[in-house]
């Protein structure tokens, strides 16, 4: 799993930002859910961005239906950097070893 955290410059919410962004202004990218935390890239639906906010910094877990992860990376840090560049201070990228959920049994 990839990890993605912008840090802003001074006191700013990136998640208000980006949400609002999004619901309002965008054109690639639109909420998968009323609740306003997963995003999918309309060009392609090969998975979704599962995005919140921990004291203003914005974390975002990219969640690929198949082995597409640099697709939703590049399209998500790129609309970062165009829509929010004077807002932040650093992207942050960590790469996670992904665990595998246990299948159930069947009896």
């Amino acid at each position: 799993m990839i990890s993605i955290q912008a840090i802003p410059k001074s006191d700013v919410d990136v998640y208000t930002l980006l949400r609002d962004k999004v619901t309002h202004k965008a054109h690639t990218f639109e909420w998968a859910n009323k609740a306003k935390t997963k995003l999918h890239h309309k060009g392609s639906k090969t998975g979704y961005i599962k995005v919140g906010a921990v004291e203003g910094v914005l974390v975002a877990h990219i969640i690929p239906q198949k082995s597409a992860h640099y697709f939703l990376c590049e399209k998500f840090i790129g609309r970062l950097i165009a829509w929010f560049e004077n807002e932040l201070m650093a992207i942050n990228i960590q790469v996670k070893e992904e665990t595998e959920k246990k299948k159930k049994r069947k009896r």
